[in-house]
């Protein structure tokens, strides 16, 4: 009986040792499962996380790029204006340079041009009045000279006193001829300027053989030039564009 019993009570406390060690066995596994299970969760939940940030990295890297490509777009469009506005500017100066150098020459020719026209014109003046002086024997030139001083007094005496700009303080007239002055001559044109003036005029005579012929009257800054030389100056200027036609 006894036996019985003893071998009863092992297959009990057996059973029970194997249930409490399955139960135990059991806890322990079910607490790692749900050890495993929250640190999976956590796992995932940190993956998402990682995703969740590449994605926004990913998306900060592509906005960074897009603005780094527009920024490099627009300095190359800055850089291509500016380089076709400095290319223009150059252009324009160049231009301009060229333009200012053309007219300066142009300016120069027409200056030498215009210099040596009247040096030609001198020159021609001087010329035709040597001329006349070979041409003409000295009675000839005395009597042109008669000639050209009678109109130049006629013409002083026919002029409007308005005319005569000679100032207040100009009662002396010099006068340049190429030969003496008759006394009638000079009485004529005393009384021509005075009577121009309204107030007594004297003469002083100076004699020029270079103008050849007729007076130049000197009454202060006013000049009344009658002679043969000033004659020419006024007359090569008309034959010159007479010889253009």
């Amino acid at each position: 009986m006894l036996i019985w019993q003893l071998v009863l009570i092992q297959i009990v406390t057996f059973v029970l040792i194997i249930l409490f060690l399955r139960w135990l066995l059991y806890s322990h596994i079910s607490r790692a499962l749900k050890r495993l299970q929250k640190l999976n969760q956590e796992n995932l939940d940190k993956e998402r996380a990682l995703k969740e940030e590449l994605e926004r990295a990913k998306r900060e890297a592509e906005r960074e790029i897009a603005e780094g490509r527009r920024q490099a777009e627009n300095i190359r469009t800055q850089a291509r204006e500016e380089a076709e506005k400095n290319r223009e500017d150059m252009l324009g100066k160049a231009r301009r340079e060229a333009k200012r150098m053309i007219n300066e020459a142009i300016k120069d020719s027409q200056r030498k041009r215009a210099e040596l026209t009247l040096e030609m014109q001198e020159k021609a003046v001087y010329l035709a009045a040597d001329m006349i002086r070979y041409i003409f024997t000295e009675r000839g030139r005395e009597d042109l000279d008669i000639r050209l001083v009678d109109e130049l007094l006629g013409e002083i005496e026919r002029l409007e006193k308005e005319k005569v700009k000679a100032g207040a303080e100009d009662n002396k007239a010099e006068v340049v001829c190429a030969c003496a002055l008759k006394e009638a001559q000079k009485k004529r044109l005393k009384e021509a300027l005075s009577s121009k003036l309204n107030r007594s005029i004297t003469l002083t005579e100076k004699i020029d053989t270079g103008i050849v012929a007729g007076l130049i009257i000197k009454l202060g800054a006013f000049v009344i030039d009658g002679s043969i030389r000033n004659k020419l100056k006024k007359v090569l200027p008309l034959m010159k564009e007479k010889a253009k036609e």
